[in-house]
């Protein structure tokens, strides 16, 4: 893997975890299970995560403002 793709993938990781870092402030979600889907990053776990919480899968891994606010409509519903 060249240089500039490994810088793009851990841009990529840094900025799903800090989305995942938002969502989990304004909902209080407890730091452990934080912890778990932050570290890892994985599929299952995000599924998991994303339906518990509610949260739009393209916000919380694309980062597509278009899920955010599916987000915030499903959790005022």
């Amino acid at each position: 893997m060249r240089e500039d793709q490994k810088k793009a993938r851990a841009n990529f990781k840094d900025e799903m975890r800090r989305r995942i870092d938002m969502i989990a402030a304004d909902c209080g979600v407890p730091e452990s299970e934080v912890a778990k889907v932050r570290g890892r990053l994985k599929h299952y776990d995000l599924l998991c995560f994303a339906k518990k919480y509610r949260i739009s899968l393209d916000w919380l891994i694309c980062g597509d403002l278009k899920g955010l606010v599916r987000t915030i409509v499903a959790r005022r519903a």
